[in-house]
């Protein structure tokens, strides 16, 4: 395996929707070159685990078999398009719980990487939010930034992200062609 990579979902995966959630199946948009990137990263050996916050179940918008069934679709589409999908965390709990696991807080990532004790510093995260790369950096991990939601400056944050790119096929892309720009880094 040439490594590990942790993907945000909304954003990133999918279509994000701005002030709500996909609660069920229909609402899952892979974004244009997600399933694509998803094949490349598997082509090339790596381990492609997901790390999301999924609030809408904590806030009663959708239960845990909800969640689970768009799961077990998505994953199976990435599937059938040659890509393949480790492991899923989720944080199902809402901001004001306080939880450990909730990005930007590492629990998620640190779940990852006690099952399958990758090395931090040699996994990215792929994220589209400040709170992702607050998580990677709290966790030890380097990070993409998927241009999504703005993030003011992102290079004066905590953890700059090794480099802003368009999507996630452009992040596959920077991993697989790039080996240089991200070894120098770790």
């Amino acid at each position: 395996m040439s490594g590990f990579v942790l993907l945000d979902r909304d954003g990133v995966i999918n279509r994000r929707i701005i002030s709500g959630y996909v609660t069920y199946w229909e609402k899952f948009v892979f974004l244009p070159g997600a399933l694509e990137a998803l094949r490349l990263l598997n082509e090339n050996h790596y381990g492609v685990i997901v790390v999301s916050n999924q609030a809408g179940v904590g806030k009663g918008l959708m239960t845990a078999s909800d969640l689970d069934e768009i799961t077990g679709r998505f994953i199976a589409e990435v599937e059938a398009q040659g890509g393949r999908i480790l492991s899923v965390y989720y944080c199902t709990h809402r901001a004001e719980d306080g939880c450990g696991c909730r990005k930007p807080k590492p629990g998620l990532l640190r779940r990852a990487q006690a099952e399958y004790h990758f090395d931090p510093d040699r996994t990215v995260l792929v994220g589209d939010t400040e709170s992702d790369l607050l998580a990677a950096h709290a966790a030890g991990c380097p990070a993409i930034m998927v241009s999504g939601t703005p993030v003011a400056a992102p290079e004066k944050l905590p953890h700059a992200p090794l480099v802003t790119v368009p999507n996630l096929l452009a992040a596959a892309e920077f991993l697989i062609d790039k080996p240089e720009c991200y070894n120098s880094r770790i």
